[in-house]
């Protein structure tokens, strides 16, 4: 305490001239006014300052708070954009189905539904195709499977929401198609050539001709008469000389299959009973 006292008595004038000096300018502050004036312009000027450099001291603390504000907000808004975008895509597929030339054409006895590809293969004997509908969406095994350029495949088993389709590049497929108007045959695939399946049984009392368009039969019980298949490029005869067989050049490419129709025959199980309690017999 003694310090502080021998300084301020060592150090009087100092404290004597600022005391005298503040009173000086409160005076000339008081008493003019361009002085006054200018006193209060740049007082503001200073506090304004020193709010604004509060408020962005304040706003960079608060970026984190309104970072994750966003974030959420943008997640929000992505899952209702693709919420938006599967709701336009089943109304698109379902318009596309109505308009579907062999959909209008054998509604009769069939029911029709649209679904995605979600995985494939095109590289093995026994090829896989893998879409986004199952047995939620009534869709099971035993239906056929087709795009808008011909048949894909046949539905070998399902999930709640999946099904696996077999198509037509699989060595176990089969698929009842005809030539024509009524030459009935087989087509199955070789396991070669993804472009390329192959039609046996074919009449050798008939005339085949390159370009031939092969088509669904009536005696197909998972597809509609009719839905195309593809065209003949190469006709040879059979192993046994007794029939032809065909190289077919497949319709659809399935290395770039998005978008198929399934289709299911209401009365199949009706046929598959009635047809089976006579092999039995």
């Amino acid at each position: 305490m003694q310090a502080i006292l021998n300084f301020l008595i060592k150090h009087n004038h100092w404290f004597l001239f600022i005391l005298l000096e503040g009173i000086s300018f409160v005076l000339i502050v008081n008493f003019n006014n361009f002085q006054r004036a200018t006193m209060f312009t740049s007082a503001n000027k200073v506090v304004g300052s020193m709010y604004s450099t509060r408020n962005d001291i304040d706003s960079y603390f608060s970026l984190k708070d309104e970072n994750e504000t966003l974030v959420a907000e943008n997640e929000k808004l992505m899952n209702e954009i693709e919420f938006l975008k599967g709701e336009l895509k089943e109304y698109c597929d379902s318009a596309s189905l109505a308009n579907n030339t062999y959909a209008r054409k054998h509604r009769k006895g069939y029911h029709y539904n649209t679904a995605r590809v979600v995985n494939s293969s095109i590289n093995k004997v026994n090829n896989f195709i893998t879409i986004n509908k199952g047995t939620k969406a009534n869709v099971t095994d035993k239906m056929g499977v087709f795009t808008d350029k011909g048949v894909v495949g046949v539905t070998y088993t399902s999930s709640d929401n999946y099904t696996v389709v077999m198509p037509l590049l699989n060595s176990k497929s089969m698929l009842s198609c005809k030539v024509k108007d009524n030459n009935f045959c087989t087509l199955k695939w070789n396991g070669k050539d993804t472009r390329y399946s192959q039609l046996v049984d074919l009449p050798r009392y008939e005339v085949f001709e390159y370009g031939d368009t092969v088509v669904t039969s009536r005696y197909s019980s998972m597809f509609p008469e009719g839905i195309p298949v593809g065209v003949i490029e190469r006709l040879e005869d059979s192993e046994d000389g007794q029939s032809y067989s065909a190289q077919v050049k497949l319709f659809v490419d399935f290395s770039e299959i998005d978008n198929v129709y399934i289709v299911s025959n209401d009365n199949i199980d009706e046929q598959n009973g009635l047809e089976q309690k006579i092999e039995k017999q």
